[in-house]
Protein backbone atom coordinates (compact mmCIF):
# COMPACT_ATOMS: atom_id res chain seq x y z
CA UNK A 1 0.00 0.00 0.00
CA UNK A 2 1.27 3.41 -0.85
CA UNK A 3 0.58 5.50 2.40
CA UNK A 4 -1.34 5.07 5.76
CA UNK A 5 -3.73 7.68 4.75
CA UNK A 6 -6.96 6.42 5.68
CA UNK A 7 -8.73 9.41 4.51
CA UNK A 8 -7.93 8.03 1.17
CA UNK A 9 -10.79 4.91 0.02
CA UNK A 10 -7.64 2.22 -0.67
CA UNK A 11 -6.18 2.51 2.61
CA UNK A 12 -9.72 2.64 4.75
CA UNK A 13 -10.79 -0.25 2.85
CA UNK A 14 -7.16 -2.31 3.44
CA UNK A 15 -7.75 -0.82 7.51
CA UNK A 16 -11.21 -2.66 7.32
CA UNK A 17 -10.23 -6.02 5.68
CA UNK A 18 -7.28 -6.27 8.08
CA UNK A 19 -9.48 -5.53 11.01
CA UNK A 20 -12.40 -7.94 10.26
CA UNK A 21 -10.32 -10.84 7.72
CA UNK A 22 -9.72 -14.22 10.20
CA UNK A 23 -6.29 -15.22 8.56
CA UNK A 24 -2.89 -14.21 9.13
CA UNK A 25 -2.06 -11.03 7.16
CA UNK A 26 1.17 -8.71 6.64
CA UNK A 27 0.93 -5.45 5.55
CA UNK A 28 3.87 -3.34 3.71
CA UNK A 29 3.91 0.35 2.98
CA UNK A 30 5.87 1.60 0.79
CA UNK A 31 6.28 5.52 2.76
CA UNK A 32 5.44 6.35 5.86
CA UNK A 33 3.72 9.07 4.54
CA UNK A 34 0.67 9.85 7.56
CA UNK A 35 2.16 7.57 9.86
CA UNK A 36 -0.27 9.06 13.12
CA UNK A 37 -2.75 6.01 11.30
CA UNK A 38 0.18 3.78 12.01
CA UNK A 39 -1.27 2.08 15.18
CA UNK A 40 -4.66 1.58 13.33
CA UNK A 41 -3.36 -0.53 11.36
CA UNK A 42 -1.41 -2.42 13.92
CA UNK A 43 -4.59 -2.76 16.08
CA UNK A 44 -6.05 -5.21 13.99
CA UNK A 45 -3.26 -7.89 14.87
CA UNK A 46 -1.67 -7.43 11.47
CA UNK A 47 2.24 -7.69 10.99
CA UNK A 48 3.04 -4.09 9.87
CA UNK A 49 6.16 -3.38 7.99
CA UNK A 50 7.44 0.06 6.07
CA UNK A 51 9.75 0.54 3.44
CA UNK A 52 10.78 4.53 3.10
CA UNK A 53 12.78 3.96 -0.26
CA UNK A 54 11.16 6.48 -2.14
CA UNK A 55 11.40 5.24 -5.98
CA UNK A 56 14.32 2.29 -5.08
CA UNK A 57 12.71 -0.84 -6.22
CA UNK A 58 15.88 -2.61 -5.39
CA UNK A 59 15.69 -2.12 -1.58
CA UNK A 60 11.84 -2.86 -1.69
CA UNK A 61 11.58 -5.94 -2.90
CA UNK A 62 14.71 -6.78 -0.54
CA UNK A 63 12.23 -6.04 2.69
CA UNK A 64 9.30 -7.80 0.75
CA UNK A 65 11.34 -10.87 0.24
CA UNK A 66 12.28 -11.08 3.98
CA UNK A 67 8.53 -10.60 4.21
CA UNK A 68 7.46 -13.44 2.04
CA UNK A 69 10.02 -15.90 3.62
CA UNK A 70 9.25 -15.41 7.42
CA UNK A 71 5.90 -14.49 7.42
CA UNK A 72 5.42 -17.90 4.94
CA UNK A 73 3.29 -15.47 2.71
CA UNK A 74 0.80 -17.58 0.27
CA UNK A 75 -0.69 -14.40 -1.23
CA UNK A 76 0.28 -10.98 -2.36
CA UNK A 77 -2.30 -8.58 -2.83
CA UNK A 78 -1.19 -5.26 -4.37
CA UNK A 79 -2.78 -1.89 -6.12
CA UNK A 80 -1.70 1.03 -8.02
CA UNK A 81 1.18 0.87 -10.37
CA UNK A 82 4.01 1.10 -8.35
CA UNK A 83 2.51 -1.85 -6.19
CA UNK A 84 1.89 -3.89 -9.45
CA UNK A 85 5.95 -3.05 -10.35
CA UNK A 86 6.86 -5.12 -6.75
CA UNK A 87 4.43 -7.69 -7.08
CA UNK A 88 5.86 -8.52 -10.46
CA UNK A 89 9.21 -8.70 -8.97
CA UNK A 90 8.15 -10.77 -6.23
CA UNK A 91 6.36 -13.17 -8.94
CA UNK A 92 10.00 -13.69 -10.52
CA UNK A 93 11.98 -13.93 -7.59
CA UNK A 94 8.91 -16.15 -4.98
CA UNK A 95 6.95 -18.24 -8.00
CA UNK A 96 4.96 -20.17 -6.18
CA UNK A 97 3.05 -16.87 -4.29
CA UNK A 98 -0.01 -16.05 -6.14
CA UNK A 99 -0.01 -12.49 -7.13
CA UNK A 100 -3.45 -10.14 -7.32
CA UNK A 101 -4.46 -7.52 -7.82
CA UNK A 102 -7.02 -4.95 -6.88
CA UNK A 103 -8.23 -2.19 -9.24
CA UNK A 104 -9.24 0.81 -7.67
CA UNK A 105 -10.58 2.97 -10.34
CA UNK A 106 -10.76 2.93 -13.70
CA UNK A 107 -8.09 4.88 -15.66
CA UNK A 108 -6.10 4.05 -17.99
CA UNK A 109 -2.11 4.87 -18.32
CA UNK A 110 -0.93 6.53 -20.71
CA UNK A 111 2.44 5.93 -23.93
CA UNK A 112 5.16 3.08 -22.76
CA UNK A 113 3.53 2.98 -18.89
CA UNK A 114 0.81 1.06 -20.69
CA UNK A 115 3.00 -1.04 -22.68
CA UNK A 116 4.78 -2.37 -19.81
CA UNK A 117 1.34 -2.86 -17.27
CA UNK A 118 0.58 -4.91 -19.72
CA UNK A 119 3.14 -7.47 -19.77
CA UNK A 120 2.84 -7.35 -16.00
CA UNK A 121 -0.85 -8.62 -16.13
CA UNK A 122 0.13 -11.38 -18.23
CA UNK A 123 2.35 -12.77 -14.45
CA UNK A 124 -0.34 -11.85 -12.50
CA UNK A 125 -2.88 -14.97 -10.90
CA UNK A 126 -6.28 -12.83 -10.21
CA UNK A 127 -7.66 -9.40 -10.65
CA UNK A 128 -10.10 -7.62 -7.98
CA UNK A 129 -12.67 -5.21 -9.87
CA UNK A 130 -14.57 -2.86 -7.56
CA UNK A 131 -17.38 -2.51 -9.60
CA UNK A 132 -18.71 -3.37 -13.13
CA UNK A 133 -17.61 -0.09 -14.18
CA UNK A 134 -14.24 -0.03 -13.36
CA UNK A 135 -13.71 -4.61 -14.54
CA UNK A 136 -15.82 -3.01 -18.59
CA UNK A 137 -13.11 -0.21 -18.59
CA UNK A 138 -10.04 -2.10 -17.34
CA UNK A 139 -10.73 -5.22 -20.10
CA UNK A 140 -11.31 -2.24 -22.53
CA UNK A 141 -7.80 -1.48 -21.97
CA UNK A 142 -5.83 -4.82 -21.44
CA UNK A 143 -7.81 -7.42 -23.36
CA UNK A 144 -5.72 -9.67 -21.95
CA UNK A 145 -7.48 -9.71 -18.32
CA UNK A 146 -10.91 -10.80 -20.00
CA UNK A 147 -9.28 -14.67 -19.87
CA UNK A 148 -7.80 -14.00 -16.57
CA UNK A 149 -9.55 -15.53 -13.19
CA UNK A 150 -11.08 -12.58 -11.65
CA UNK A 151 -13.66 -11.45 -9.48
CA UNK A 152 -15.98 -8.05 -8.81
CA UNK A 153 -16.06 -7.14 -5.22
CA UNK A 154 -17.45 -4.20 -3.73
CA UNK A 155 -15.78 -2.42 -1.26
CA UNK A 156 -17.36 -2.82 2.05
CA UNK A 157 -18.39 -0.23 4.87
CA UNK A 158 -19.76 0.06 8.46
CA UNK A 159 -21.34 3.66 9.52
CA UNK A 160 -19.24 5.85 10.66
CA UNK A 161 -19.94 6.75 14.01
CA UNK A 162 -19.35 9.82 15.36
CA UNK A 163 -15.90 10.80 17.78
CA UNK A 164 -14.75 12.87 20.07
CA UNK A 165 -12.78 15.13 17.41
CA UNK A 166 -13.85 18.71 16.29
CA UNK A 167 -16.66 19.14 13.39
CA UNK A 168 -18.35 21.87 12.08
CA UNK A 169 -21.69 22.98 12.90
CA UNK A 170 -24.06 22.57 9.80
CA UNK A 171 -26.94 24.94 9.29
CA UNK A 172 -30.54 23.61 7.96
CA UNK A 173 -30.98 22.16 4.71
CA UNK A 174 -27.57 20.94 4.32
CA UNK A 175 -25.83 19.52 1.28
CA UNK A 176 -22.97 17.27 2.35
CA UNK A 177 -19.96 15.37 0.51
CA UNK A 178 -17.08 13.62 1.52
CA UNK A 179 -14.88 14.32 -1.53
CA UNK A 180 -11.16 15.15 -2.56
CA UNK A 181 -10.94 18.81 -4.51
CA UNK A 182 -9.96 17.14 -7.78
CA UNK A 183 -11.13 17.72 -11.11
CA UNK A 184 -12.98 14.30 -11.54
CA UNK A 185 -15.00 14.71 -8.44
CA UNK A 186 -16.58 17.63 -10.29
CA UNK A 187 -17.52 19.56 -7.17
CA UNK A 188 -17.97 22.32 -9.63
CA UNK A 189 -20.86 21.80 -10.45
CA UNK A 190 -22.45 21.75 -7.04
CA UNK A 191 -21.02 25.47 -7.20
CA UNK A 192 -23.64 25.82 -9.85
CA UNK A 193 -26.57 24.33 -8.61
CA UNK A 194 -26.16 26.88 -5.61
CA UNK A 195 -25.73 29.98 -7.56
CA UNK A 196 -28.70 28.44 -9.53
CA UNK A 197 -31.48 27.50 -5.95
CA UNK A 198 -29.78 30.91 -4.93
CA UNK A 199 -31.13 32.66 -7.69
CA UNK A 200 -34.33 31.17 -7.11
CA UNK A 201 -34.81 32.62 -3.85
CA UNK A 202 -33.33 29.37 -2.05
CA UNK A 203 -30.52 31.13 -0.16
CA UNK A 204 -30.60 28.53 3.06
CA UNK A 205 -29.20 25.71 1.42
CA UNK A 206 -26.15 25.21 2.21
CA UNK A 207 -22.71 22.88 1.21
CA UNK A 208 -20.27 21.32 3.25
CA UNK A 209 -17.37 19.60 1.74
CA UNK A 210 -14.93 17.16 3.80
CA UNK A 211 -11.91 16.81 1.61
CA UNK A 212 -8.56 18.53 -0.11
CA UNK A 213 -6.79 18.90 -3.56
CA UNK A 214 -5.84 21.13 -5.95
CA UNK A 215 -9.02 22.76 -7.40
CA UNK A 216 -9.52 24.23 -4.36
CA UNK A 217 -8.11 27.36 -5.52
CA UNK A 218 -10.29 27.04 -8.35
CA UNK A 219 -13.28 26.71 -6.18
CA UNK A 220 -12.84 29.17 -3.66
CA UNK A 221 -12.62 31.42 -7.11
CA UNK A 222 -15.90 30.68 -8.15
CA UNK A 223 -17.91 30.52 -4.68
CA UNK A 224 -16.41 33.98 -4.47
CA UNK A 225 -17.61 34.92 -7.88
CA UNK A 226 -21.23 33.57 -7.15
CA UNK A 227 -20.93 35.52 -3.67
CA UNK A 228 -21.60 32.10 -1.74
CA UNK A 229 -19.20 32.53 0.92
CA UNK A 230 -21.75 31.99 3.05
CA UNK A 231 -23.49 28.97 1.55
CA UNK A 232 -20.45 27.21 0.68
CA UNK A 233 -18.04 25.50 3.07
CA UNK A 234 -14.52 23.30 1.96
CA UNK A 235 -13.65 22.28 5.54
CA UNK A 236 -10.33 20.69 4.65
CA UNK A 237 -9.82 16.90 5.63
CA UNK A 238 -11.83 15.96 8.58
CA UNK A 239 -11.60 13.23 10.88
CA UNK A 240 -14.98 13.07 12.14
CA UNK A 241 -16.81 12.13 9.54
CA UNK A 242 -19.64 10.44 11.63
CA UNK A 243 -20.72 13.30 13.15
CA UNK A 244 -20.86 15.24 9.73
CA UNK A 245 -22.95 12.49 8.22
CA UNK A 246 -25.56 12.81 11.17
CA UNK A 247 -25.42 16.44 10.45
CA UNK A 248 -26.19 15.85 6.67
CA UNK A 249 -29.68 16.77 5.01
CA UNK A 250 -29.21 15.27 1.61
CA UNK A 251 -25.52 13.91 0.83
CA UNK A 252 -24.27 14.80 -2.72
CA UNK A 253 -21.71 13.07 -5.32
CA UNK A 254 -21.45 14.14 -8.18
CA UNK A 255 -17.72 12.48 -9.49
CA UNK A 256 -18.04 11.49 -13.24
CA UNK A 257 -15.34 8.78 -12.80
CA UNK A 258 -15.70 7.33 -9.58
CA UNK A 259 -14.76 3.63 -9.50
CA UNK A 260 -17.28 2.75 -6.35
CA UNK A 261 -17.31 5.42 -4.21
CA UNK A 262 -17.20 4.20 -0.65
CA UNK A 263 -18.49 7.77 1.09
CA UNK A 264 -21.07 7.30 -1.17
CA UNK A 265 -21.92 3.19 0.90
CA UNK A 266 -20.97 5.03 4.06
CA UNK A 267 -23.34 8.07 3.43
CA UNK A 268 -26.19 4.95 2.16
CA UNK A 269 -25.38 3.33 5.89
CA UNK A 270 -26.35 6.34 7.49
CA UNK A 271 -29.81 6.39 5.87
CA UNK A 272 -29.19 9.80 4.25
CA UNK A 273 -31.05 11.03 1.51
CA UNK A 274 -28.83 10.63 -1.69
CA UNK A 275 -27.72 12.63 -5.38
CA UNK A 276 -25.20 10.80 -7.19
CA UNK A 277 -24.02 11.41 -10.20
CA UNK A 278 -25.06 9.27 -13.97
CA UNK A 279 -21.41 8.34 -14.42
CA UNK A 280 -19.36 5.73 -13.04
CA UNK A 281 -20.02 3.42 -10.84
CA UNK A 282 -22.67 5.42 -8.86
CA UNK A 283 -25.29 4.16 -10.75
CA UNK A 284 -24.62 0.54 -8.61
CA UNK A 285 -24.50 1.63 -6.02
CA UNK A 286 -28.05 4.04 -5.57
CA UNK A 287 -30.68 3.15 -7.67
CA UNK A 288 -32.09 6.07 -8.96
CA UNK A 289 -35.84 7.01 -7.89
CA UNK A 290 -35.63 4.03 -5.26
CA UNK A 291 -32.27 4.67 -2.76
CA UNK A 292 -31.57 8.07 -4.33
CA UNK A 293 -31.52 10.25 -7.07
CA UNK A 294 -29.09 9.83 -10.06
CA UNK A 295 -27.94 13.11 -12.33
CA UNK A 296 -26.15 14.10 -15.39
CA UNK A 297 -22.99 14.77 -14.06
CA UNK A 298 -22.64 17.88 -16.13
CA UNK A 299 -25.90 19.20 -15.95
CA UNK A 300 -25.97 22.03 -13.20
CA UNK A 301 -29.68 22.65 -13.83
CA UNK A 302 -30.80 18.92 -13.43
CA UNK A 303 -28.73 19.30 -9.83
CA UNK A 304 -30.80 22.05 -8.59
CA UNK A 305 -33.84 20.69 -9.52
CA UNK A 306 -32.57 16.91 -8.16
CA UNK A 307 -31.55 18.98 -4.70
CA UNK A 308 -35.06 21.41 -4.82
CA UNK A 309 -36.82 18.29 -5.70
CA UNK A 310 -35.84 16.18 -2.03
CA UNK A 311 -36.07 19.73 -0.40
CA UNK A 312 -39.80 19.89 -1.36
CA UNK A 313 -41.80 16.36 -1.72
CA UNK A 314 -41.30 14.68 1.76
CA UNK A 315 -43.69 12.37 0.72
CA UNK A 316 -41.37 11.41 -1.95
CA UNK A 317 -38.41 11.28 0.32
CA UNK A 318 -39.87 9.53 3.04
CA UNK A 319 -38.71 5.90 1.64
CA UNK A 320 -35.68 7.00 0.01
CA UNK A 321 -33.42 6.49 3.22
CA UNK A 322 -34.49 3.80 4.45
CA UNK A 323 -34.07 2.23 1.17
CA UNK A 324 -30.75 3.30 0.96
CA UNK A 325 -29.62 2.19 4.08
CA UNK A 326 -30.87 -1.39 3.13
CA UNK A 327 -29.34 -1.66 0.17
CA UNK A 328 -25.83 -0.47 1.82
CA UNK A 329 -26.50 -3.22 4.61
CA UNK A 330 -26.97 -6.05 2.33
CA UNK A 331 -24.90 -5.26 -0.49
CA UNK A 332 -22.18 -2.87 0.77
CA UNK A 333 -21.37 -4.59 4.25
CA UNK A 334 -17.84 -5.33 5.85
CA UNK A 335 -19.22 -8.74 6.53
CA UNK A 336 -19.91 -9.45 2.77
CA UNK A 337 -17.04 -7.41 1.31
CA UNK A 338 -14.80 -9.67 3.72
CA UNK A 339 -16.21 -12.71 2.65
CA UNK A 340 -15.65 -12.38 -0.80
CA UNK A 341 -12.07 -11.54 -0.37
CA UNK A 342 -11.65 -14.66 1.71
CA UNK A 343 -13.61 -17.16 -1.01
CA UNK A 344 -11.10 -15.31 -3.83
CA UNK A 345 -8.50 -16.25 -1.46
CA UNK A 346 -9.25 -20.25 -1.00
CA UNK A 347 -9.53 -20.70 -4.54
CA UNK A 348 -6.46 -18.87 -5.36
CA UNK A 349 -4.87 -21.45 -2.90
CA UNK A 350 -6.48 -24.21 -3.88
CA UNK A 351 -5.50 -23.26 -7.67
CA UNK A 352 -2.13 -25.57 -8.98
Amino acid sequence: MSSYNIYGGTPKKTLDLLKHFKGNSALYVYSNSYAEFKPLFEETGASTYEGNYGRNLFLHIQDLIKIIDNEKVDIVQTQFSMGEVLGYALKILRPHIKVMVAFVGPFEPKGIKKIIVNGLYKKFDAFVFISEYVKNAKCKQFPVLINKKSKIIFNGTEKRQPTNDDYTEMKHISLYSTSGLVDWKNIDVLVEALNILKKQGMETVYLYVAGDGPERENLEKKIKKYNLEEQIFLLGYQKNIGALLDQADIYVHPAYAEGFGIAVAEAMMAGKLMIVSSAGALPELVEDGKSGLVVDPFDAKAWAEAIKKLIDNEEFTSELGQNAKKRAETEFSIEKYVSNYNDLYLSLMEQK
